[in-house]
């Protein structure tokens, strides 16, 4: 093996570094907090034919309890900027390894907006990008202009536009190609504010009120997660677990048939998204259904929460079993939006 390089660390559990806190150790351990130490360190791995992932905050993801043979990477650069204001919209960048509420923030402070409902999510940009972080109506790619990084296959930088992303629900070209690594994302924001109030909670909240300025609207949201939500620094989990479902509009009229009260939103042509939250919680009642040390979330079914010392391979197993219970009931393969590693 090549010399280990000044800052990796060894045999470092990982369930100290994921809200769902499994995870065996990790061989190699490095906090990456500049471009070009992760640039570095990406070298070392690929020179000594080490595996290696890239971690954020860990908030969406379940480790394996095995040790982990190679090098995990703990994304920590940070900073944010305002990069030019035009006429409707400004444009900001921010590092991978910031904070997406520090980034909020930030966007709040030059009285930008657009982001604003992905507040209260603990998780970085660059994760957030990867993930295509969804919340209230609102998703990431909807203000990303462009993504910057480093391409593992030749250790250059990459700039992709927009539409380069191939962004998708939950899904997107960095998602799919593990050696496209984000350093810095840029987002077009809104200089004029004007509250989306799409999602029902949402609407519900503002009912009977005037229309909300942009910290109502931070403070309805963080009343809303915490009434509906797991603390994480409390209880073990990874936010939603699952994706919501697409169908057919076949299938959908199928399920409406026996369920008319079932939302559903349009998808791309053809298709309906249908929430599983609605599916697990009021058709089939598991809420706060529990097997040992893990189950669903008191309040929210499509959560799933680890109640203290559960494996990888008891929540995977629990998992297992209510996708099962789903496509016995519906014959719907439900896919998982936590990221497993």
């Amino acid at each position: 093996m090549k010399k280990i390089i000044t800052g990796i660390k060894q045999n470092i559990k990982l369930s100290n570094f994921n809200t769902f806190r499994t995870g065996g150790k990790a061989r190699f351990f490095y906090e990456a907090k500049s471009e070009d130490s992760l640039v570095k360190v990406l070298k070392f791995a690929k020179e000594n034919k080490l595996k290696f992932f890239i971690i954020g905050n860990g908030s969406n993801l379940l480790i394996n309890d095995e040790d982990f043979p190679g090098l995990v990477i703990r994304m920590l650069i940070k900073g944010k900027k305002v990069e030019s204001k035009r006429e409707k919209n400004s444009v900001v960048s921010a590092f991978a390894g910031e904070s997406f509420d520090n980034l909020i923030l930030f966007v709040i402070k030059h009285n930008l907006s657009g982001i604003e409902n992905l507040w209260n999510i603990p998780g970085t940009v660059g994760a957030a990008v990867v993930q295509n972080l969804g919340a209230y109506g609102v998703e990431v790619d909807d203000f990303v202009e462009s993504v910057e990084g480093v391409d593992i296959n030749n250790f250059k930088k990459f700039v992709f536009n927009r539409k380069d992303c191939d962004f998708a629900y939950r899904d997107n070209i960095f998602k799919r190609n593990k050696k496209l690594i984000i350093t810095k994302v840029f987002f077009k924001l809104n200089n004029n504010f004007s509250p989306n109030l799409k999602y029902e909670s949402l609407k519900r909240y503002f009912l009977d009120k005037k229309t909300p300025d942009i910290k109502e609207v931070i403070k309805a949201i963080t009343e809303i997660r915490k009434a509906g939500l797991p603390d994480w620094r409390v209880i073990g989990s990874a936010g939603s677990f699952f994706k919501n479902p697409v169908i057919t509009k076949e299938k959908c009229n199928e399920l409406f048939a026996d369920y008319p009260n079932m939302p559903k939103y349009e998808a791309k042509p053809g298709y309906v998204k249908i929430p599983i939250g609605f599916v697990l919680d009021k058709i089939l009642g598991l809420k706060g259904y529990r097997e040992g040390k893990v189950g669903t979330f008191e309040k929210q079914s499509l959560i799933i929460v680890n109640h203290g010392g559960a494996t990888y391979s008891e929540i995977d197993s629990f998992a297992k079993k209510i996708e099962k219970i789903v496509f016995n009931k519906f014959k719907i393969k439900i896919e998982r939006e936590v990221v497993e590693i």
